[in-house]
């Protein structure tokens, strides 16, 4: 029986596929008075307003960490897709690497295993501030190498001067989009498979990796890939290829209603205003939506020295205590704080309600299926072909049996 710590391998696709790894500028000197800390953005993100966005986030840990430490200087290095950990190594060589790199928790596995990072102590506070989940996301070979900070979950974002009532199921959006409310869905696996959730598919998806019933038609996975079928022929619903092309199509106001992450969410809020509302997606009659969350932490560059390691370490600690956590959260209300002792105020923010019913209703829901789903998925090209299914699916390319064979082939594949 898998228990919480198999949910470290849950998000590790994440890594593999969604994750945009860093490249780009070049490293300088590094006065011991410097922390140095190395952030990604995506390439097609790569521009001066989301520097500054992602910046600005970065001021918040910032000013935490200089209530202890204000005459200590801290430079943040932006780098762009899929050149982040080559970077990160050729400075390294020269002894410029940087003192801390804010990534996935699972992204930072690959990391120490190139020895780009280095782990955290097995004493407290580090061990004592997670429950099971985060820290078997963050533990490597036993080891503590990913200080988390945020949990970001996965919600629907939708227009409130639109949609008055948001649907509470699948069944309920297939409505609301019959009304004339314009739906948005992203054909990527993991932005849509929450849609397998709600139609009581994922134990039959990870049954194909176990080969549980094997000789049982899997009649779940059928009933899940009719819906994305049906749901394409709907004038008001429509699948797009990626997240970032349905949050701009909702803030032009091309669209009403979205699967988006509650980060997302805070970036439309900027352009939206109060129109925005965010509320966890919809479950089935029976099932809940299998809500696919990032977590986001801290790793500790392992060309720091010993003066700058020390500052690392205080600066993580501003960051990831209960009194820093539960200040990042009221500040921002777009993440969930990854201290298990710090309590979400439910009653007071509608957003921190969506937020923890996500993760803690929804996510940690199938615990016993993440893993076998990730094996599913676990390689980039498993992902690919499932992607590609999906979006032929959804155009009309594939039959709902063609798409069906398809994913029972993968799993076949993968077991030979």
């Amino acid at each position: 029986m898998p228990t919480k710590s198999l949910f470290a391998n849950a998000i590790t696709l994440i890594s593999i596929t969604l994750s945009a790894l860093l490249s780009g500028c070049t490293s300088v000197n590094k006065p011991a008075n410097t922390l140095y800390i190395a952030y990604a953005l995506p390439e097609n993100d790569f521009n001066q307003s989301t520097k500054e966005r992602i910046e600005n986030r970065i001021k918040i840990f910032t000013q935490l960490f200089q209530q202890t430490n204000p005459d200590i200087r801290v430079v943040t290095v932006a780098y762009k897709a899929n050149r982040m950990k080559h970077q990160i190594t050729e400075d390294s060589r020269l002894n410029l690497g940087p003192d801390l790199i804010i990534e996935l928790a699972t992204s930072l596995g690959s990391y120490y295993q190139d020895s780009l990072v280095s782990s955290f102590s097995n004493s407290p506070p580090w061990t004592q501030q997670y429950d099971d989940v985060i820290k078997g996301l963050s533990t490597f070979n036993e080891k503590l190498i990913a200080a988390p900070y945020a949990i970001i979950p996965q919600v629907a974002c939708y227009n409130n001067k639109v949609v008055k009532q948001p649907p509470k199921t699948i069944q309920e959006l297939v409505e609301l989009g019959a009304s004339g409310v314009r739906i948005g869905l992203a054909a990527n696996p993991a932005e849509v498979i929450w849609t397998a959730g709600s139609t009581g598919a994922i134990p039959e998806i990870s049954s194909l990796v176990t080969k549980q019933n094997q000789n049982k038609q899997p009649l779940k996975i059928k009933e899940w890939l009719t819906w994305l079928r049906q749901a394409a022929y709907y004038q008001n619903i429509s699948f797009y290829s990626n997240q970032s092309q349905l949050s701009d199509e909702l803030t032009s106001n091309n669209l009403d209603w979205i699967s988006c992450n509650s980060f997302q969410a805070s970036v439309m809020k900027e352009k939206m205003g109060e129109q925005l509302s965010i509320t966890i997606l919809p479950n089935g009659v029976q099932t809940k939506a299998f809500t696919w969350p990032y977590i986001t932490a801290f790793g500790l560059g392992a060309n720091s020295s010993p003066t700058q390691r020390a500052l690392a370490l205080s600066y993580v600690k501003s960051n990831t205590n209960a009194v820093g956590q539960r200040q990042l959260m009221l500040r921002n209300e777009d993440l969930l704080p990854a201290n298990k002792n710090v309590d979400i105020p439910n009653e007071s923010s509608k957003t921190l309600k969506a937020l923890n019913e996500s993760w803690n209703e929804q996510s940690l829901s199938y615990l016993e299926e993440w893993p076998m789903i990730i094996q599913y998925l676990s390689t980039s090209q498993n992902y690919l072909d499932v992607k590609k299914a999906l979006a032929e699916l959804t155009s009309g390319v594939l039959s709902v049996e063609e798409a069906e064979q398809i994913l029972i082939n993968l799993a076949k594949e993968d077991n030979e």
